[in-house]
């Protein structure tokens, strides 16, 4: 049933914004299991579509909070709020430190709003959208116009003064991203009510009902999309024909370089691939970690092929 006193108008456009989100992401999986060029989420297309994506959400996050207090501010509301997203927060942090230890979330888009949503407790409580606006504005230009080594500390560099940014998979620093919160929340509060418009439309009514979920969506997209991708490359056998490619690619250059000939280090590679392959070892090939017996197997067929003429 839709929540009385939501828009589905704000809740189809926050569901868009995961949509966006969701594909984004999507193509940093891609990459992870090398089905594109590893690159390609660095790419400045993908770099503006990660802007566009992170300030339609954090704006809408502004507009939100001002629609929930529009008839004054509900204490109680906010901090159940501030509590779902502290802790989805600290959850990203601790998953990421355990999946991606090198590259953790310490400052990502979640962790941005909590701080950012702290901020806009003045303004929510009073009703001040000029100073809102002001703050955001300042928040958004000062990270353009001046940065320090300072700043690049652990303890200041969520701040997003910084001249170093950290290794983490997601940084979304206090400066400029709080301020596009701040920006939305006192456009909002300055602008009308939008018009109670309704949802009819099948598509129209699933992203309303995304939007109405946002925080659950985001933490679960990543893994479900994770585990549906990992199935279908395995059952397909591509993961096992992109490991296989991985190797040639850097065992025939090894093979040269080590004072092999062309052709025979072309029939070398190919015969490791091929004996991979029939031992069911394929996608171990370029695997970054492999157990012990794993190891010891592709050992036996690299020494097999090794010594053919």
């Amino acid at each position: 049933m839709r929540q009385a006193g939501r828009l589905d108008a704000v809740d189809v456009a926050r569901g868009l914004a995961l949509a966006a989100m969701a594909g984004y992401h999507f193509t940093w999986d891609l990459a992870y299991f090398g089905a594109v060029d590893p690159l390609t989420p660095y790419t400045a297309p993908m770099r503006l579509a990660s802007a566009l994506i992170g300030g339609a959400f954090l704006s809408l996050a502004g507009l939100s909070l001002a629609l929930a207090h529009a008839g004054g501010f509900r204490a109680r509301g906010y901090w159940r709020r501030m509590l779902r997203i502290g802790a989805a927060a600290a959850l990203v942090s601790a998953a990421t430190y355990a999946v991606a230890p090198r590259e953790p979330i310490l400052f990502g888009i979640l962790h941005c709003l909590f701080v950012a949503s702290l901020l806009a407790l003045p303004f929510l409580a009073r009703r001040l959208p000029w100073a809102a606006l002001v703050l955001g504005g300042a928040m958004i230009a000062l990270p353009l116009v001046y940065a320090a080594p300072a700043f690049n500390p652990p303890w200041l560099l969520w701040l997003g003064l910084n001249t170093q940014d950290p290794a983490t998979l997601d940084w979304r620093p206090l400066m400029p991203w709080g301020g596009v919160v701040l920006v939305g929340l006192g456009s909002a509060q300055l602008a009308p009510r939008p018009p109670a418009w309704k949802a009819r439309l099948a598509p129209l009514r699933g992203l309303a009902l995304a939007g109405r979920h946002s925080l659950a969506v985001y933490l679960i997209h990543q893994p479900i999309l994770l585990g549906l991708l990992y199935s279908a490359l395995h059952l397909s056998g591509y993961a096992d024909r992109l490991s296989a490619q991985a190797y040639e690619k850097t065992c025939r250059p090894a093979c040269v370089e080590a004072g092999g000939g062309i052709e025979a280090c072309e029939r070398a590679c190919a015969c490791v691939v091929r004996g991979a392959s029939a031992a069911g070892l394929a996608g171990r090939l370029a695997a970054h970690e492999i157990s012990g017996e794993e190891r010891r197997r592709i050992g036996a067929i690299v020494e097999t092929c090794g010594s053919q003429p």
